[in-house]
């Protein structure tokens, strides 16, 4: 207990740290590099980064990092954790002048499993937080945990990526899922500002419909750790928990229990599968 709540203060420590930094730091003094075909990175996020880790290694310099500019093979020692930096989610959504959907993230990991996650948006300064043991908290009041709901009333979060082969898409085009949930919203920028929304009960649920493209464990382990205290569920479309080891991370069913086997079984009858009966 005395170790998971150390944890928590530092992760928290390290994004009001980065978070700071990017509030204040200039446009003018943007630099964007291309780390790939789809993917970009500006010196704000490796500066952001450093910060985190600096902060991290001050407190524990024997924990394994890994993070998202320069991500590390991730090993365990004896009463050590590992710690999931994304210093700056939503680069894309922060270039736009999206800043309502830019966070910093950590995650941590013991190896009983999540043990602290900590998500800050620097321009609206709302924190959240939670650990294994504690609440997740918004500004450091408890969250509720949401309500049930039915999914033909449910607030969703819907992302279907453009990539999807044809045959998925006349399959979407036919189950029209405006016949099934209450109302849509898709938003733009960090996966884990969407989640959080739901954690708050802002959103009821989330459908995140990807082709295996985006996505890492360092996007969502912060927010994995705060859904779990709101006693919100998070799979994969099998119905399979997300894992570090996992495969696949832009494919995810995110809810109450009810609400996450609705949706689980609406996916399965769009890819034709049977139901799976929880």
């Amino acid at each position: 207990m005395e170790a998971e709540t150390e944890y928590l203060r530092v992760a928290e420590e390290a994004v009001r740290m980065a978070g700071s930094f990017l509030r204040l730091m200039s446009l003018e003094d943007l630099q964007v590099f291309r780390k790939g075909k789809r993917d970009i990175v500006t010196n704000f996020d490796l500066e952001s980064e450093r910060l985190i880790t600096n902060t991290i290694k001050m407190y524990f310099p024997d924990h394994q990092i890994v993070a998202e500019e320069s991500p590390k093979e991730e090993k365990y020692g004896p009463q050590r954790a590992v710690w999931y930096v994304d210093p700056l989610d939503g680069t894309k959504a922060f270039l736009r002048g999206n800043f309502a959907y830019v966070t910093v993230c950590i995650g941590v990991r013991d190896t009983e499993g999540l043990v602290a996650g900590a998500i800050l948006n620097p321009f609206t300064d709302m924190l959240y937080t939670a650990s294994r043991n504690g609440a997740a908290c918004l500004n450091g009041v408890k969250l509720p945990i949401p309500e049930e709901i039915a999914l033909k009333k449910a607030r969703m979060l819907i992302d279907f990526s453009g990539a999807l082969p044809n045959h998925m898409k006349r399959a979407l085009a036919a189950a029209d899922i405006l016949k099934v949930v209450g109302r849509i919203f898709r938003l733009d920028g960090s996966i884990s500002a969407h989640l959080a929304l739901i954690a708050q009960g802002t959103l009821d649920g989330g459908l995140f419909w990807g082709v295996g493209r985006k996505g890492n464990y360092w996007d969502i382990a912060g927010a994995l750790q705060i859904l779990e205290k709101v006693k919100i569920k998070v799979t994969n479309l099998q119905g399979e928990a997300i894992q570090p080891t996992s495969e696949i991370f832009d494919q995810l069913v995110v809810a109450r229990p009810k609400l996450h086997a609705e949706i689980l079984d609406w996916v399965a009858s769009v890819e034709g599968r049977s139901k799976t009966h929880r």
